[in-house]
């Protein structure tokens, strides 16, 4: 036979893929979360404020809690990271095991 032989992964192995997007899916979701929050927080809200669409103390009372939820995103942001590179050896196993 030529070409790879795709015998090579196993249902363990697609199963540690599904692992590995997983980690991906959630990284993409913390990191929309977090940038929504903090454009909300540090871009519409002030900008609705000097335009006087909101008043000030509404603004001020906004802008605390879309902070609080933008650290969260970036909390889970960083786990989400760290879960990604735990789960990166599938790659190189899959790579070496195919090379030989």
């Amino acid at each position: 036979m030529t070409g790879p032989d795709p015998s090579i992964i196993t249902a363990s192995d697609w199963a540690a893929a599904a692992d590995l997007l997983a980690a991906l899916w959630f990284l993409l979701g913390s990191a929309l979360g977090f940038g929504a929050s903090m454009l909300l927080a540090h871009g519409m809200i002030p900008s609705l404020a000097i335009s006087r669409d909101i008043p000030a103390h509404v603004a001020r009372r906004i802008r605390i809690p879309l902070y609080g939820a933008a650290a969260l995103f970036l909390a889970l942001e960083l786990y989400a990271i760290s879960l990604f590179i735990e789960r990166l050896d599938l790659i190189s196993d899959l790579f070496y095991r195919g090379a030989q």
